[in-house]
């Protein structure tokens, strides 16, 4: 029994040798190690237990508790009220690299596809930031229908409100663009402002209640383009990573790269159907 036992014990001795003589892996360059992956961080002001190098499931579980999932009287008028924390405001007054810019309305830049660069915070600083648009459709009564991503679009009569969620304070306008190719800012009617958003908030625009978005016309192709940036995000300071869009049954979701010198807009065309009135 004494010789099975010091055995033993030289037998542990020796795996506890080999264990300290072990190399250590090194992650490669660029890719989280393990702890990284599993311990929590603070993303986009909310700790979130999940593998840092997957933007999209990170801001899916940003989103979770945040967007309304069941539309009922009560949700809707949850919503409605969270829609108060937004403002329509002067450009001019939150923000001062865009005093110059006489909209806070950019060109279309969001394609679908899903980001590829891990996501990583340091300092404090994620280099993503997202949004999550929806289309949410209404009857004639002001019955919610039910949400659909952006890439549905909308048909001629069809009364909707977009709902609104980014990870950052920013601003947002509404253009529409004619099939004669004109483009104009329609919400806020006048040009010279912007709704002013919360980071984290789900909100209905139009913010009034009783709005709604309805086009009429029976003719070419007509669009409308809904902005949201950083109302830092103009000049050199904008951020011109491309914009990623997935579509899920619920809205769709947008990323774009940032670095810590600039800000992200996000900026995507929704298209009208002239085939069909819908509604009613």
């Amino acid at each position: 029994m004494k010789t099975r036992t010091t055995a033993r014990l030289a037998a542990l001795l020796l795996a506890a040798s080999f264990a300290v003589q072990a190399p250590a892996q090194t992650p490669a360059a660029g890719t989280p190690s393990a702890d990284e992956e599993v311990k929590p961080k603070f993303i986009w002001g909310i700790l979130i237990n999940i593998a840092l190098k997957y933007a999209l499931p990170a801001f899916s579980s940003y989103l979770t508790g945040k967007l309304t999932e069941l539309l009922t009287p009560e949700s809707l008028a949850a919503m409605l009220v969270h829609s108060k924390s937004a403002n329509i405001v002067p450009l001019a007054s939150v923000a001062p690299r865009g005093l110059a810019a006489k909209s806070a309305g950019a060109p279309e830049n969001a394609a679908a596809g899903e980001p590829t660069a891990p996501l990583r915070v340091d300092n404090g600083h994620e280099n993503y930031q997202a949004v999550h648009v929806a289309l949410l459709n209404f009857d004639r009564n002001g019955n919610a229908r039910g949400f659909h991503p952006v890439s549905a679009g909308f048909a001629t009569g069809e009364r909707f409100k977009l709902r609104v969620l980014p990870t950052f304070d920013g601003v947002l306008v509404i253009d529409n663009i004619n099939p004669r190719r004109e483009r104009r800012q329609i919400y806020p009617a006048q040009a010279e402002n912007v709704v002013q958003i919360k980071a984290g908030i789900e909100i209905l625009i139009p913010l009034d209640k009783d709005q709604y978005f309805e086009f009429t016309g029976d003719g070419g192709d007509e669009q409308l383009v809904v902005t949201v940036r950083d109302p830092r995000a103009f000049g050199t300071a904008a951020a011109t990573a491309p914009v990623t869009r997935k579509d899920e049954n619920n809205g769709s979701n947008f990323m774009q790269q940032v670095t810590p010198d600039t800000y992200p807009v996000i900026s995507q065309s929704l298209h009208i159907r002239h085939d069909a009135v819908a509604g009613q």
